[in-house]
């Protein structure tokens, strides 16, 4: 499957809240209760520092996903990478994950996820290993 990335613009806003919707509404509703306005002021929030350093994932010209990060020093905190529900299992985020490890300019990649995410296994898959735990999130670190 031909995977293209393009940079965010502000077209993409309500593709990454319903994205970020679908991928997260299950831990969040479960652990937290989903308010929607709060979780529409959290969205904001987190856009204005996102926006920038956030792509927008295609397969044959349609927006399947969202992906971004930021890198202090030597190491990159991958933020976010969300894939429709649809595109999943079909190797784009391993691959996508790959490409991200191999072509910065840094030796750690840091990440967090939900313990209950299956993308655990993967982010394992790729030699990350938990570092921190807390009650509902695995931090994660991969050194290259």
């Amino acid at each position: 499957m031909e995977i293209t990335m393009k940079k965010y613009t502000p077209m993409d806003y309500d593709f990454v809240y319903q994205l970020k919707k679908v991928c997260y509404y299950p831990y969040v509703s479960e652990i937290w209760g989903w308010d929607e306005e709060k979780q529409t002021d959290y969205f904001n929030a987190f856009m204005e520092n996102a926006k920038e350093k956030m792509n927008i994932i295609y397969s044959r010209g349609k927006r399947i996903g969202m992906i971004n990060w930021s890198v202090d020093g030597d190491t990159c905190e991958l933020e976010n990478i969300c894939i429709l529900p649809e595109y999943r299992n079909q190797g784009i985020g391993s691959r996508l994950l790959a490409e991200t490890i191999e072509s910065g300019g840094f030796s750690k990649v840091r990440l967090q996820a939900f313990k209950k995410n299956p993308i655990i296994h993967l982010y394992h898959r790729l030699g990350f290993s938990i570092v921190e735990e807390t009650e509902n999130h695995y931090r994660m670190l991969l050194e290259k």
